[in-house]
């Protein structure tokens, strides 16, 4: 929430960006304090050049006692407030050294089999937003849950049902996509060194990243995420004059990719399932709805009839 959960309403809080030293202080001594709430407790890997912070996040799955009350939490913590808003559950402990200013404490309880991969998404800031845009059109999509392959032809009416689950494990993912594991596992050193990595996804185009190409959540994204419009602005430009030709994906298709994850996935007879089932639904829907269509011209020729013969029993009468 990015520090502003206590910030509006009735009684706002002081929250206030906590600069390095006291933000991984405080993230050690939250750490041990959860650790006697949950069986397993982390954080994601922080975004490079970060100077100050502005909430504090960490990850929790398996409660020691189930179901577990936030309200033990927040008095363990000396929480002033807290705000739920499961899967998140927000506190606003105290700032230390400060009498009325707290830090906010975001608490993301996972599904245990989900843990790894939660983790590994929200590692290194918006790394994420940048190589979902590089793999989006070729039907990739990545998302709280895992990777994803969408399939085309039931995409455009439901993009739900549309999606297929490929995998959660983070190295089979990045093995997929062609990024380096060992890079991944640690911080970068600078936002650059985070662009390049980015970049280095087999699937990276750089026309996906131009101002006039760009969807419409990647726009907004340029205007409200800092390390998007950096990237889309600033990086790209630069560094489109110097681009190899290998690391262009442009020789990919969609078709390829879909091909290729069927098979590399094992997940071929599922999709051919989803599809076999989404066309009999379409199939039936049309047949019902060429019934309705049928009795409704019907119903028109009954009442065009009972009116004409209306009018012809007023003229003889």
């Amino acid at each position: 929430m990015g520090g502003k959960a206590f910030s509006h309403g009735p009684k706002p809080l002081s929250t206030p960006r906590m600069p390095p030293a006291i933000y991984r202080c405080l993230l050690d001594q939250y750490h041990v304090q959860l650790a006697a709430f949950f069986e397993q407790v982390a954080s994601p890997i922080e975004a490079p050049e970060k100077d100050t912070f502005g909430d504090i996040d960490l990850l929790v799955t398996k409660p020691r006692n189930d179901p577990f009350q936030i309200a033990a939490i927040a008095k363990a913590l000396n929480a002033e407030r807290t705000l739920s808003m499961p899967p998140v559950y927000s506190l606003a402990v105290p700032y230390p050294g400060t009498g009325e200013c707290f830090v906010q404490l975001d608490v993301q309880v996972c599904k245990a089999d989900n843990f790894e991969w939660e983790i590994f998404h929200k590692s290194h800031g918006d790394l994420w937003n940048l190589i979902g845009t590089s793999i989006r059109p070729f039907g990739l999509t990545p998302n709280d849950t895992g990777l994803h392959l969408r399939i085309p032809e039931i995409e455009h009416e439901n993009r739900k049902r549309a999606m297929v689950f490929l995998t959660a494990e983070p190295d089979i993912v990045l093995n997929f996509l062609g990024l380096d594991n060992k890079s991944f596992s640690q911080p970068f050193d600078t936002m650059e060194a985070m662009f390049e990595f980015a970049c280095s996804c087999r699937f990276f185009r750089p026309q996906s990243y131009e101002k006039h190409d760009l969807k419409s959540n990647d726009r907004k994204r340029v205007v409200q995420r800092e390390v998007f419009r950096r990237f889309v602005e600033d990086f790209m430009p630069k560094r489109t004059l110097r681009i190899r030709l290998k690391e262009d994906a442009s020789g990919l298709t969609r078709e390829d990719v879909f091909e290729e994850a069927l098979r590399h996935f094992d997940r071929r007879e599922e999709v051919e399932s989803r599809i076999r089932e989404w066309r009999q639904e379409r199939d039936e829907l049309e047949r019902k709805q060429a019934a309705r269509q049928w009795r409704k011209e019907q119903a028109m020729k009954d009442d065009a009839y009972t009116d004409a013969w209306i009018q012809c029993s007023k003229s003889n009468a």
